[in-house]
């Protein structure tokens, strides 16, 4: 082998390896003195600092030797093949301020800006994969805002739509939200019109309001389970249609209570998904720093629909076609809420654990380049035409639910906090639309159905005024207490303190009202006929029984919130996020059910089965409110004193009945399955 053969050698194979102490102990002596001792490398396996020359190659004498271990120790050496002076450059260190701490990995991949003002590179372990992840931030002035939950990469993922389309998405939603809402009490400044016209009883009038609400009772409930198999957008659209019969059809029933009855039963049927999904979708479309004001806006909305429908209900029955104006006006409104649900609100049901797979450092997204692109001029058309074809009726990609995700529900329906929150609410609020049904039977002789509406300018205004205290007051009031120091000792948030005190004052302005409605009502009627009533005072007290009834349903979300955060785990907040929409709304659907049972019962225990008139003084109604005052104050003193010494218990409980107990899963179903609390919520 000449000189030229072994310079080859050395530059083709590596450096050889740094000689340890436990190798040059089983080197043979001839080995081990080959190499003089000034020459020999540094015995440490630490790379030398950057920028400072390697030591001089080993250069033995002629041949070559080799280890135990069967590695080279030694090559010829030329004087043509200078040894490296310095190593491979090394990446350059970042410094400590640049570097963002340790998080859980999110469901977003490295990459540049998707749709957000701030992306953060950092690294992430959990227990499915060693990767490096993109943890998102918001835009503008929530740039500094850590986006929760963080959205995949897919941009069908609700989180991930233009600005544009979820405030469409929201506001269509509301539009049948406030028309599901004035259809609900489109009959209580009526009822006695409708008795006299159809020719039935008052109860069987009252039924027209009582059995829908019961029957969207149930619909809740299975919608609520429906929505985890196909998502919510194909029940939003069977709903829409639903309602759509049954409000075309009560244009046109004006001699037939039979027919009348049918289509407040299609309403009825169609109320369930409206009442119970909305919410839930507005989680699904929006981060959490963005989900406090819609759900406060939502709340008033169903409020102020619902309870202020009944005065101009009342103006436009006083004509020849009676109740039917109310349906023809809805009719015009559904001619633009067809379209706008149709083609407004896509499929916001996601999945975003199964979304995307791990996407190691160095990958790109497989969206990527769908989600650099926007709207450009030249492609309008084929923008709004791709849109329009993804406007699938069933578009849920997720795979077949499991009995543990079916039963969540039902579950969330049985659990003691809902349990408790609505017998703490249900008389105040069954009963706040059993006497507003009953305000035609009561004052039909005396009254234009026009008067009978205003009565309701009292539970209007007051249960309005309620909601946007309670829902509004806590987003702008950091603000007040920073301009004035008054309000510095207001709490911004719900707590123990806050709790009490609303247990304590939603019951007693509900006595209050219930008593005072039902003793100055009984005494303005004498031997069954009108003979002193003040109808301010008429309308102030079912305000204050709508007032006490609104302040114990402001408490059910931090209730319901607070015992999620107790029993759920950080592995698990897609579930415990889902679980708390499922107890609201199961709260919202037994106390529906109530009340229209109650709407339904009441009429008949205050009226004449004769002849149908109102009882003479010293019957019914009097004793009725007696009893509904006792019933309510005696239900809040058990609640509260549950709530004060058992409140651990009770929320426990919530975990076992729910299987959200906290191990990292919910459900035996899902036993296995972990998820990091910043890929969802």
């Amino acid at each position: 082998m000449d000189n030229r053969d072994t310079l080859g050698l050395s530059m083709a194979l590596p450096p050889p390896p740094l000689p340890t102490k436990d190798r040059t102990s089983k080197e043979p002596s001839g080995t081990s003195s080959a190499s003089p001792p000034d020459t020999m490398p540094p015995t440490s396996t630490t790379p030398p600092p950057p920028n400072r020359p390697l030591p001089p190659t080993p250069r033995p004498k002629k041949g070559t030797a080799h280890s135990q271990s069967g590695s080279i120790s030694s090559t010829f050496s030329s004087p043509r093949s200078p040894p490296p002076t310095r190593p491979p450059p090394l990446k350059s260190q970042a410094s400590l301020y640049t570097i963002s701490p340790t998080r859980p990995e999110t469901a977003s991949s490295l990459g540049k800006k998707a749709g957000h003002s701030r992306l953060h590179t950092q690294s992430s372990w959990t227990s499915l994969a060693s990767t490096t992840r993109t943890i998102k931030y918001g835009r503008g002035k929530h740039s500094g805002v850590e986006l929760v939950p963080q959205p995949s990469d897919d941009p069908e993922d609700p989180l991930n739509w233009p600005r544009w389309r979820k405030e469409f998405s929201f506001y269509a939603l509301l539009l049948m939200v406030a028309l599901t809402g004035v259809m609900k009490t489109a009959f209580i400044s009526v009822n006695a019109q409708a008795a006299d016209g159809y020719r039935v009883s008052y109860t069987a009038a009252a039924a027209l309001t009582g059995v829908p609400l019961i029957l969207s009772a149930f619909t809740g409930l299975v919608s609520l389970v429906t929505s985890r198999i196909c998502g919510k957008r194909p029940l939003y659209l069977i709903s829409l249609l639903l309602l759509f019969i049954g409000t075309i059809w009560n244009t046109s029933v004006r001699t037939s209570y039979s027919q009348c009855l049918a289509a407040r039963v299609f309403q009825g049927l169609g109320w369930g998904a409206f009442d119970s999904l909305v919410q839930s979708s507005i989680y699904d479309m929006f981060f959490e720093h963005e989900r406090n004001l819609r759900v406060s806006i939502y709340t008033i909305v169903v409020i102020t629909t619902t309870w202020g429908a009944p005065l101009l209900g009342g103006v436009s029955s006083r004509g020849q076609t009676g109740f039917e104006l109310q349906f023809t006006i809805l009719s015009c409104f559904l001619v633009l809420a067809v379209p706008a649900i149709t083609l407004g609100v896509p499929e916001t049901a996601y999945d975003r654990t199964y979304a995307l797979p791990r996407i190691d450092e160095g990958s790109e997204s497989p969206y990527k380049a769908s989600m650099c692109q926007g709207i450009r001029r030249d492609r309008i058309f084929d923008t709004i035409n791709n849109y329009i074809v993804k406007m699938k009726p069933y578009s849920y990609t997720r795979g077949s639910a499991d009995s543990a995700t079916l039963l969540q529900a039902p579950r969330a329906f049985i659990a003691p906090t809902t349990l408790i929150l609505f017998f703490t609410s249900f008389l105040p609020y069954s009963s706040l639309w059993a006497f507003s049904s009953s305000l035609s039977l009561l004052f039909h002789s005396a009254y234009t159905t026009t008067t009978i509406g205003v009565l309701m300018t009292g539970p209007w205004l007051l249960a309005t005024a309620t909601t946007v205290i309670f829902t509004l007051l806590p987003l702008f009031l950091p603000r007040l207490q920073s301009q004035f120091p008054v309000f510095a000792s207001i709490p911004i948030q719900f707590n123990n303190k806050v709790n009490t005190a609303a247990i304590t004052a939603g019951p007693l302005l509900a006595f209050i009202g219930v008593l005072a409605f039902g003793l100055h009502t009984d005494a303005g009627i004498n031997n069954e006929k009108i003979s002193s009533i003040n109808l301010s005072a008429i309308s102030f007290t079912l305000g204050l029984l709508a007032t006490g009834a609104y302040v114990l349903d402001a408490i059910s979300r931090p209730l319901i919130q607070m015992s999620m955060a107790s029993t759920s785990s950080s592995n698990n907040q897609t579930v415990a996020t889902r679980t708390a929409n499922d107890m609201a709304a199961g709260v919202g659907c037994w106390r529906t059910l109530f009340a229209g049972i109650l709407v339904i019962a009441v009429p008949s225990s205050i009226s004449c089965p004769s002849s149908g008139a109102v009882l003479s003084s010293g019957h019914g109604l009097r004793d009725m409110c007696i009893g509904f005052a006792v019933a309510q104050a005696v239900i809040a003193a058990v609640v509260g004193g549950v709530w004060w010494f058992y409140g651990e218990e009770v929320r426990r409980w919530d975990g076992r009945v729910m299987e959200l107990v906290d191990s990292g899963a919910a459900g035996k179903g899902t036993r296995g399955r972990e998820v990091s609390f910043f890929d969802t919520d």
